[in-house]
């Protein structure tokens, strides 16, 4: 890996960024098909003879520390060297979410280069889907702040227009949705009644779709949902739609329910749902995710925060 590293290394960010795009343009079709205007769509499908192990993770928001975390657990970075596993970050890998540094953005330049390192290494098993944080836009705002438009900016000062522009370009291509005969995943809820696998590969050409998988939130009062709402009966409306079995898990971000609990940063059959999994992995003290090997039981998993300083095995960048 020392050897990968430095010859990594002498690229420069703009072509470690313009190397991604290319890979994410040469996949193979039969995994991602091509939409309506024969450009990759928005679905990422597995085939049912995959047997790798399956690592999930969720909203991690400038969480550098988890991220790694989570790859040095369990030599999960060399199951993905070894092509033995696949990883899929569930989106919203930027912007921190700290009370009193909301305003900070050198963490979510630094986390988004480890993954673009990781999709440049391993564009066979690291796939990225795309959450509601993953933009520039000015409708993005936390308590008042515009996090997305403060992101633009900070990455205008240390990268220069054209590496916002291209990573404007990386954020259009990604995937909104993965599936796998063990499980569906996505950042957000589904779409209000579901939404088809037709639709899903041509989501780019539905902007309403589009906002629904990246920003619905489970409904929690049990009443009837409002538009950017999900319940119980659109995951089974979902599970129908793309032919999958009544039980598969449907695993997103986006939604922590702290109201509900906060102890360990997952979230499982709330709210009545079933066979349904909310993840976050930027808690401070756990570090959360799950693996699925070889059928739909999934494991959850708590990646080590306390391990000494050590040289991550990445290298820096």
């Amino acid at each position: 890996m020392e050897e990968e590293y430095i010859r990594y290394a002498g690229f420069s960010h703009l072509e470690k960024l313009d190397m991604v795009i290319d890979n994410m343009l040469s996949i193979d079709p039969a995994i991602r098909p091509l939409d309506n205007d024969e450009q990759y769509g928005g679905l990422i499908e597995f085939p049912p003879n995959d047997t790798r192990e399956f690592i999930i993770v969720g909203d991690l928001h400038g969480n550098n520390k988890n991220l790694k975390a989570i790859l040095q657990h369990e030599q999960n970075l060399y199951k993905l060297k070894d092509n033995k596993a696949v990883m899929i970050i569930l989106g919203d890998c930027l912007h921190i979410e700290t009370v009193g540094k909301l305003y900070e953005m050198d963490s979510s330049i630094a986390i988004m280069d480890i993954i673009i390192r990781l999709l440049n290494e391993y564009p066979d098993n690291v796939f990225y889907v795309l959450g509601n944080h993953d933009t520039y836009s000015e409708r993005l705002s936390k308590s008042g702040i515009q996090q997305g438009v403060l992101f633009h900016k900070a990455l205008a000062k240390k990268r220069g227009r054209k590496y916002v522009e291209l990573l404007q370009e990386f954020f259009d291509s990604l995937p909104v949705v993965v599936l796998h005969k063990n499980f569906i995943a996505m950042h957000a809820g589904p779409a209000r009644g579901g939404i088809s696998r037709e639709n899903i590969i041509n989501i780019r050409s539905n902007p309403d779709l589009l906002w629904q998988v990246t920003w619905n939130r489970l409904n929690e009062t049990r009443s009837y949902p409002s538009k950017k709402e999900y319940s119980p009966y659109d995951l089974e409306r979902q599970r129908m739609l793309l032919n999958c079995p009544p039980d598969i898990p449907i695993v997103v971000g986006h939604n922590p329910m702290w109201k509900i609990s906060n102890e360990d940063s997952i979230w499982i059959d709330i709210v009545n749902s079933k066979d349904h999994v909310i993840l976050y992995s930027n808690h401070e003290t756990v570090c959360t995710y799950i693996t699925f090997n070889k059928s739909k039981k999934y494991k959850v998993k708590h990646a080590n925060l306390k391990v000494k300083k050590q040289k991550f095995l990445l290298g820096n960048y």
